[in-house]
């Protein structure tokens, strides 16, 4: 028995595209600094939930303070504000859990090369810079802005912007 003759060897396939650019070491911290942002974002969860008496507490101290100097009788009893804090709350958590979902997505996007994702975080870092100086900000708030700044500041150095401008997946999701 005679076997089939092997077919022709095919020429190697030539690949034309620019090999992809090499990811700074500064994109690479970006991500991480990002990374950690995500993460202090979820620390913050627990850190809301037990602060929730707090802000029942105060909310009740701040109405019945109204109510003397008013010469009102008290109109809010506890339960109902401890229902209102607990659905503040829970917005609150469900927030928090979206940002630090952005946050990594989005970071996930900027490492990849995407100068859009790049400019969006640019965007939330400048979002939330603003708004600390609007609102009581404790350590972790302090921390999250500080860290979103860093990560900002290293995505904007020349090696980052020669990186996500000879990216060849500019525009891609």
């Amino acid at each position: 028995m005679t076997s089939a003759p092997d077919p022709l060897p095919r020429a190697p396939e030539i690949d034309d595209s620019p090999p992809a650019p090499v990811r700074p070491r500064e994109v690479l911290i970006s991500f991480w600094a990002w990374i950690a942002a995500a993460a202090l974002e979820v620390v913050l969860i627990p850190l809301v939930l037990a602060d929730r008496h707090l802000l029942t507490d105060e909310a009740l101290d701040e109405e019945r303070a109204g109510a003397v100097l008013r010469g009102d009788t008290l109109l809010l009893d506890a339960g109902m504000v401890r229902f209102g804090a607990g659905i503040v709350i829970g917005v609150v958590c469900v927030v928090v859990l979206a940002l630090a979902a952005a946050y990594v997505w989005f970071a996930l996007r900027m490492l990849a090369g995407r100068g859009w994702a790049r400019a969006v975080l640019i965007g939330l870092t400048a979002i939330s810079a603003v708004s600390a100086f609007w609102v009581d900000t404790d350590w972790y708030g302090m921390s999250m802005v500080g860290l979103s700044v860093f990560a900002t500041v290293l995505m904007v150095m020349p090696t980052a912007n020669a990186y996500f401008e000879n990216s060849r997946f500019r525009g891609q999701f």
